[in-house]
């Protein structure tokens, strides 16, 4: 999402659009940096998002800070999660098999 106008309502509250909130991973509860230069008003999600993380059409893994992953790291997290996926999908399927 480039650029939207949303309005402000009377107790000055602003509504990220749904849109926004996905790919920025903002819950409620989150807290922004808001920083102001001229005519310009910046919120910034005040956390550390690690983990997978949506961008855009893309899952992306975010570690905190700096810190880069190694390869061999990078795979194992992969492996774990694809993991954690198929036996999701597998304990679904066993499911319906018990029901027919």
């Amino acid at each position: 999402m480039k650029e939207a106008l949303i309005p402000i309502d009377q107790a000055g509250r602003v509504v990220l659009p749904k849109r926004v909130r996905q790919e920025l991973a903002i819950k409620p509860g989150d807290t922004f940096r808001v920083s102001v230069q001229g005519m310009a008003v910046t919120l910034t999600p005040k956390k550390e998002i690690t983990g997978f993380v949506r961008k855009r059409k893309a899952l992306v893994f975010s570690t905190a800070g700096d810190e880069t992953l190694s390869e061999e790291t990078a795979r194992e997290v992969l492996e774990a999660a694809r993991v954690e996926r198929d036996g999701g999908i597998v304990e679904g399927l066993e499911g319906r098999n018990r029901r027919r």
